[in-house]
């Protein structure tokens, strides 16, 4: 992963600046509540991956491989589409506030970049 340093490199949380890595996983944070909400997400995905439902589960590889994206680190550096995701993070119907993000074409520009990354073969049949 690149420096501290690197304009490339985003909090996990909220995509500012980051001064620290986490000392378990070493991704990028800001702040001690940027750590904190990191640490219960990570709670929550560990319950998750130990859960017996597979269905719809993305692998740790692509996973992985999302945070290893060049593109999708190009596309999460443009102040809109961050605004976007934030603004679908923190609202109450994230159903509706969905849709709305669907007609943004940065957002499905973004959705785009995640779906082939997560699955490689539905590019290939195009």
């Amino acid at each position: 992963m690149a420096s501290l340093n690197s304009s490339a490199v985003v909090c996990v949380i909220c995509l500012e600046k980051p001064k620290y890595r986490c000392p378990a996983c070493r991704v990028p944070y800001c702040s001690v509540g940027c750590f904190r909400k990191h640490k219960d997400d990570d709670d929550y995905i560990a319950d998750f991956l130990n859960s017996d439902e597979e269905e719809d589960r993305v692998s740790l590889q692509n996973l992985k491989n999302l945070g290893e994206s060049a593109a999708l680190r190009s596309l999460l550096l443009n102040p809109h589409l961050r605004q976007l995701m934030v603004s679908l993070d923190q609202g109450d119907n994230k159903a509706k506030l969905m849709r709305a993000c669907m007609q943004e074409p940065l957002f499905v520009e973004f959705a785009d970049c995640c779906l082939r990354i997560v699955e490689p073969s539905q590019d290939e049949d195009s």
